[in-house]
């Protein structure tokens, strides 16, 4: 089995829409959004979770987020961020 261009539980960025005039313009126009990968659905397609802030709904206190099924052609990995949490640990030099 090859592996996945975006393994579960990845952080990805998709394309999603935050209002309802983008949600009925083209999708091409949909900003990208921070998300993970929830499930795999089958070889080009994913469910996404779509973990933005502005997109957040609360129920007894907790933040629910959308999830939307996309292909590869509207996922992206995230641009890489320093992990700040990263716990200390022995550097690797460059041979």
């Amino acid at each position: 089995m090859s592996r996945s261009l975006f393994p579960e539980d990845s952080w990805v960025e998709v394309r999603y829409p935050l209002t309802s005039e983008q949600e009925h313009g083209d999708r091409a126009g949909w900003p990208w959004l921070p998300g993970w990968v929830a499930a795999r659905c089958c070889p080009d397609e994913w469910e996404i979770c779509v973990q933005a802030p502005d997109l957040a709904t609360w129920r007894d206190g907790e933040a629910w987020y959308p999830t939307c099924f996309r292909d590869a052609s509207e996922i992206r990995l995230p641009d890489p961020q320093p992990d700040l949490d990263r716990p200390a640990g022995p550097e690797v030099e460059a041979q």
